[in-house]
């Protein structure tokens, strides 16, 4: 930071950002240069002959010239590690010159390889095998690192004052989800997601690139592991509510299907997996061919039946019946299934989280759509998740009546893990009206999903679960726009260069355990967020948008010992939050790892076991 620019235009990379580029640069051509001059001075005996137009004009030129980038790579290796991120950008101001002259050698050596490649070819079987092989790996070398140096100029140009900027974040969103061609009979509009993405990283506002934030996150890490956090207890958590997260996470994780059975069971996962088919090979036929034998009646978009037969298989110990299931997955859709639990005498509706590059595009959806309700009056909630609730409603309605006629004393339940678990909330909601004894359960619920109104007016029916620090639980526009301004004031303060930050700091952070949240119940003992976690640089909101918070009644299961990335196994005790404690983000090593299935499933049973013995 600042973005680069060459020939008049903005490229996505700073010039504290090749410093690995020319490090490998180096590490590459130098060991050659060496060898090209042992073989000079080896030239002189007959086992080195070749032809002396090839030996005079290629070898020497190409030593030149290797010589030459070796010592401009080292230049620029040595400039990058000067100064700041943004303060002290000054000693690299003459990296736009050494990048021009370092794509005059790029060609130079495009020339001088071509031109020996030619002579090698037609002199071939007058040199040693070794000056072959050598030549060999001196084109390809050239050939790759020059193809490399251009695609990434390429792929980090910036098009702005070619196209408009939501044209441009809706060319690279294409590019990177694949996203353009048409799912289920509409197109993928994605216009909400450009506005949104370019409101929050404008690149002429901001001028921010990915190293910069990835240097940002490691600053924030550092000075977030530090900080001291307490956790107002005002209610005790039910037990029966943790048994019941529990259980229900179990129906929530197994909608993932042979995703949720390859990642509980890495090592066996391919017996697993053909035991739950039956072994019945022939189901790869039934896709190709299209004969039936392998289809369910009661589940659609699974032709070889393997969906279906897995989720029976991840299900075995609950043994539910299950009446339906839609595998159809795309933009504002998700896969979901409805199954009958004899134990609990529940109807179920359990919708698959993200998965698919079109299940992200749902979650980056997040703009505000309005929410209209018979019994809690009219709000707001997530756009995408909106999206795929209104579509499962609309393919379940007349079904669960029938249901409903052949299971009467059977109550309704929904639920979900991540976007699943969004997309179960605002169902649940729909459908309050015609099933008022639903529940919804949300297995790492997003922090992203309903307006406060309806949050307050729905906590008797959806319950959060939230393990610690997971940063699905605190992402909204919000609370990103904050991460962003964060970033900014933690680069502007920062006195290290980028490389340092990415290298010492990030390992130094990652290796240190702490426990993140303290426990307290009096009001007196509250303590305040530190100050340098409030310190926001002051931007222009240009959009005032309704802030969407986290829904329910919300379980906090934090953890109570020093924790670090690799920590394998930690206590975890729960309490009932409130939806204000989740609207920032923690820059902490697990932030992601909380978000796992297995990190949601360990932290409930830990509860249960520990009240358990109280």
């Amino acid at each position: 930071m600042p973005a680069i620019r060459l020939f008049n235009r903005r490229f996505n990379f700073s010039s504290d950002d090749l410093t690995i580029p020319s490090l490998i640069d180096l590490i590459l051509r130098f060991p050659l240069l060496i060898l090209f001059t042992i073989l000079q001075f080896e030239d002189q005996s007959s086992q080195w002959q070749c032809p002396f137009l090839f030996s005079l004009v290629y070898f020497y030129l190409l030593c030149i010239l290797y010589g030459l980038i070796i010592i401009l790579s080292l230049i620029i290796f040595v400039i990058s590690l000067k100064g700041t991120p943004i303060n002290n950008a000054y000693p690299r101001r003459h990296m736009p010159l050494l990048i021009y002259i370092r794509l005059i050698l790029v060609l130079i050596d495009i020339g001088i390889n071509v031109f020996g490649l030619i002579i090698f070819l037609r002199e071939f079987q007058q040199c040693d095998n070794l000056l072959r092989g050598i030549m060999i790996v001196s084109v390809c070398l050239s050939s790759i690192l020059a193809m490399s140096l251009f695609i990434i100029l390429a792929f980090t140009l910036d098009l702005t004052g070619i196209v408009s900027a939501e044209k441009k974040w809706e060319m690279r969103i294409k590019f990177l989800f694949c996203c353009g061609r048409s799912y289920g009979g509409q197109s993928s509009n994605i216009e909400n997601i450009t506005k949104t993405l370019q409101y929050l990283f404008d690149d002429e506002r901001f001028d921010l690139v990915t190293s910069d934030l990835a240097a940002g996150l490691v600053l924030l890490q550092h000075e977030d592991f530090y900080e001291e956090r307490s956790i107002d207890i005002y209610e005790n958590v039910p037990l029966q509510l943790i048994k019941d997260g529990l259980y229900y996470n179990s129906y929530a994780q197994s909608a993932f299907g042979w995703f949720s059975l390859a990642y509980h069971y890495r090592w066996t996962f391919l017996p697993r997996i053909l035991f739950a088919m039956r072994f019945r090979t022939i189901g790869f036929c039934c896709c190709c061919c299209g004969i039936p034998c392998c289809q369910n009646e009661d589940s659609l978009y699974d032709p070889c039946g393997g969906q279906y037969r897995t989720l029976q298989y991840l299900l075995r110990e609950q043994k539910p019946v299950i009446l339906y299931a839609n595998f159809f997955g795309a933009f504002g859709r998700a896969p979901f299934y409805i199954a009958a639990d004899n134990e609990k005498k529940t109807i179920i509706i359990s919708i698959r989280g993200t998965l698919s590059a079109t299940d992200v595009l749902t979650d980056i959806d997040a703009v505000e759509d309005i929410l209209e309700t018979e019994l809690f009056g009219n709000g707001y909630c997530h756009s995408g998740m909106h999206s795929a609730a209104k579509y499962i409603r609309d393919d379940i309605l007349q079904r669960l009546i029938d249901i409903f006629v052949k299971y009467p004393d059977y109550s309704l339940v929904l639920c979900g893990y991540s976007l699943g678990a969004g997309i179960a909330c605002i169902l649940s909601i729909l459908l309050k009206s015609t099933y008022p004894h639903l529940k919804c359960y949300g297995i790492a619920m997003p922090g992203s999903v309903l307006s406060e109104n309806l949050v307050l007016s729905t906590r008797h029916f959806i319950y959060s679960y939230v393990v610690d620090v997971d940063m699905i639980a605190r992402a909204s526009l919000q609370s990103l726009e904050q991460l962003r301004d964060r970033i900014l004031f933690a680069l502007n303060q920062c006195n290290l260069n980028k490389f340092r930050i990415l290298t010492t700091t990030f390992v130094r952070t990652l290796t240190k355990r702490r426990q993140v949240f303290h426990s307290i119940s009096n009001e007196s003992d509250r303590t305040n967020i530190n100050s340098t976690i409030s310190q926001i640089v002051s931007t222009d909101h240009s959009i005032e948008r309704v802030q969407l918070v986290l829904p329910g009644t919300i379980i906090h299961l934090y953890s109570t010992d020093r924790v670090g990335l690799f920590t394998r196994k930690a206590s975890y005790r729960a309490c009932i939050s409130n939806y204000n404690q989740f609207d920032h983000l923690i820059v902490h090593p697990r932030m992601w790892f909380d978000h796992f299935p297995a990190s949601y499933s360990t932290a409930l049973a830990d509860v249960i076991e520990y009240s358990s013995s109280i």
